[in-house]
């Protein structure tokens, strides 16, 4: 008697995401306390709130993650080229 009832083309993406819960990979730090993650079964996409739980990504929270990220990059460059220390 076959027991594995979870094999793959018996059970859709989202309803294996609904009984187990999502896997979620980082796919894009945007800083230091923030990241984008992506579920590996549905393609989800999640980002980090302000408190650091996992909250579904929509266009604006994709935007502010956006200027975050290049705001960082500007405070390294800037960091780097502008501001060294002098020995």
């Amino acid at each position: 008697m076959k027991t594995n009832y979870l094999a793959e083309g018996m059970v859709k993406k989202n309803y294996l995401c609904s009984l187990l819960g999502h896997r979620y990979v980082e796919t894009k730090k945007v800083n230091e306390h923030f990241s984008e993650f992506e579920c590996a079964n549905c393609k989800m996409q999640a980002t980090v709130d302000s408190r650091g739980q996992k909250i579904t990504l929509t266009s604006k929270l994709k935007d502010i993650n956006e200027t975050l990220f290049y705001l960082n990059l500007k405070k390294q460059f800037l960091a780097k080229f502008y501001f060294q220390k002098k020995e």
